[in-house]
């Protein structure tokens, strides 16, 4: 009965997004603003009946009823009531029908109270995105499916999504990825209105901050799961869905710097609505290439034919906005010139041309596999190696940019007053990594830590400037948001270039009672212990650990699930973590041996510390940004 109602409210709900996207149309074309109303209201009921198909799903998973075919490929009898409701965006359908739930509320919700040139035509273009989503999940992946077959039980959630970072991980892609859409109207709307205003970055501005911070969210959740879930060291592999994740926030990066030039002085209006395209763009085509088949990850989806319509979608929006933009360029150019290379509208340029560059960079390197395939019929995988050599010395060029751009003043700038202003700075940055060079002997590190102590120390001394200027922390609360999110970014940096450079890692076999020595940590194999429970079986152990100044038990795992788990492979690492400040302590239990021993894997990760509080930093301050940009909007 409830699969029932829930597939005829999707029904319904596709008819009424329809009825909204003609009414927007015509709304357009009359110039009626009773046609507004009437498309606003539509639209208000598709997101109602959404919401509806959401809580009737999220009852059947939590019930655990079986006559639902999504039900039974992504929860069991054993799973705990939190994962069986987060279970929601565990597989195609549920996924999809959450998309489309967000992507309702984004549209209806912006602006909706205030009638301008540009609110018809970007409804057109947000009810569009949505019908072609409701089309999806009503007609191609309905989440409302029955089966048959009487089952008892079901094949389960993957283990490995079984974490609470994960359970909140993807919401946070989401939330970021789906926000896209609705500056992408604005700017479609702007080009197909012929408005030469900033009234489009304007109505954009608080959902780019929005989609970045969450974005954020959603990349430290992701690289934190993986680094206490995957037990292989790391937190980052270049993994294609992380890619695809990664880009739009790159973009969306460059954005929000060269659209402040554009508010400010009426430049880089082309830059912007590139930007924005293409994060729209890398949004929609993440979302195709983890539901087609096309790439392997622990991320993606099975295969599935509704990549060929993600697919025409995106040609579609591609030729559409491509066709646009053309016909309507001589409306779309910036007011204002770049007078000057040393001025501030010039370093965004740059900034902008590093970010893309390594946008593009990305985004060759996950596609590559797919093309040598198609031409060779052999999948040539790109390793980290590829990443991190063309990108690290763009890396370093940003972060140059970051120490210089704040401080330059619009139009004529004079860059050897920068150099003057960063002289203290420089010469102290120097001397503390070249003492750093001296202790390591890694260029990499020296040239990450000076150039980021460089960026540091530089907003330190504005800030010890400004606090001399009466009432100068409210006239520059943006600038000092974006001093924090740039030291976040900085601290995070430096940590990962430290984590990597100095990452120690060993292969261990021990016996139980046996205590061996490696670098200078002494480990005691305590006691072996095996259970079971209905889902899995358990191998763990208790090693207790040394350091010069410290004492800890670790207690990894390796569990063994008794079904497939929503996954070919059914076998699942518990990492055990002991972190400090400095130093985290990484164990892995791989098997046991036939000499009843246990053979581990030990990582020691210098000041990844640095990494989870970097990224911390720049949220809060992408946070701040939000609710100073809604109380300005």
């Amino acid at each position: 009965m409830i699969n029932l109602l829930g597939d005829n409210v999707l029904f319904i709900s596709f008819l009424f997004i329809l009825i909204s996207f003609i009414f927007y149309w015509i709304a357009f074309v009359k110039k009626n603003d009773l046609f507004v109303e009437l498309g606003r209201r539509s639209l208000l009921v598709t997101t109602i009946l959404l919401s509806i198909s959401i809580i009737l799903l999220e009852y059947l998973l939590i019930t655990k009823d079986y006559s639902n075919l999504y039900v039974v490929k992504n929860v069991s009898n054993d799973l705990e009531p939190l994962y069986s409701a987060t279970s929601l965006w565990a597989g195609q359908a549920g996924s999809l029908l959450l998309w489309t739930w967000i992507l309702s509320i984004y549209i209806y919700i912006s602006k909706k109270n205030s009638y301008n040139k540009l609110l018809p035509t970007s409804r057109i273009i947000g009810t569009f995105t949505i019908l072609f989503f409701i089309f999806l999940i009503s007609f191609i992946e309905n989440p409302f499916e029955t089966t048959d077959v009487n089952f008892n039980n079901g094949r389960g959630l993957n283990p490995i999504l079984q974490n609470i970072y994960m359970s909140i991980h993807p919401l946070s892609l989401y939330i970021g990825y789906i926000g896209i859409t609705v500056p992408f109207c604005f700017g479609m709307a702007s080009i197909f209105s012929k408005d030469k205003s900033n009234q489009w970055i304007t109505l954009s501005k608080k959902w780019v901050y929005f989609s970045w911070t969450f974005l954020s969210i959603g990349l430290l959740l992701g690289s934190r799961w993986a680094y206490l879930e995957l037990g292989w060291g790391g937190y980052w592999a270049w993994d294609p869905v992380e890619n695809v994740a990664l880009m739009p926030w790159l973009l969306l990066t460059a954005f929000l710097h060269s659209s402040y030039a554009q508010e400010s002085k009426n430049v880089l209006r082309k830059w912007n609505l590139l930007l924005i395209f293409l994060s729209f763009f890398l949004s929609i085509f993440g979302t195709f290439i983890t539901r087609s088949g096309l790439i392997s990850s622990v991320h993606s989806f099975a295969q599935s034919s509704i990549g060929d319509y993600f697919l025409i979608f995106i040609i579609t929006i591609l030729f559409i906005s491509g066709y646009l933009y053309y016909k309507n360029r001589i409306y779309i150019g910036s007011d204002e010139e770049i007078k000057s290379l040393s001025s501030k509208e010039n370093f965004f340029v740059l900034n902008n041309i590093l970010f893309l560059v390594i946008t593009v960079t990305v985004f060759l390197g996950t596609t590559f596999p797919i093309i040598s395939e198609f031409f060779t019929g052999k999948r040539i995988l790109v390793g980290p190696s590829f990443y991190d050599l063309v990108n690290f010395p763009n890396v370093l060029l940003l972060l140059l940019l970051m120490s210089m751009a704040p401080f330059l003043p619009w139009k004529r700038g004079r860059i050897d007053l920068i150099f003057k202003y960063l002289r203290v700075p420089f010469l102290m940055a120097l001397g503390i990594s070249s003492i750093i060079y001296l202790y390591f002997n890694s260029l990499n590190v020296f040239l990450v830590f000076f150039i980021s102590l460089l960026v540091l120390l530089s907003i330190f001394k504005e800030f010890i400037s400004d606090i001399k200027i009466q009432n100068s922390f409210k006239i520059k609360f943006r600038r000092y948001c974006s001093f924090l999110v740039h030291t976040g970014v900085v601290i995070m940096i430096m940590g990962v270039s430290f984590s990597s450079n100095f990452e120690n890692k060993f292969d261990l076999t021990i016996s139980k009672g046996e205590k061996i020595t490696v670098n200078n940590l002494s480990l005691k194999l305590l006691n072996i212990y095996e259970k079971e429970t209905d889902a899995k079986e358990i191998l763990g152990a208790n090693l207790l650990i040394k350091t010069k100044n410290d004492e800890f038990l670790l207690k990894p795992e390796q569990n063994l699930y008794k079904y497939e788990g929503n996954r070919e492979i059914n076998k699942e690492t518990e990492v055990a973590i002991y972190s400090s400040f400095l130093m985290d302590y990484y164990l892995i239990l791989i098997d046991k041996n036939s000499d009843n021993q246990l053979n581990l894997k030990l990582y020691i990760n210098p000041l990844v510390s640095f990494l989870w509080l970097g990224c911390l930093i720049s949220i809060v301050g992408g946070f701040l940004l939000i609710f100073r940009r809604v109380k300005n909007a």
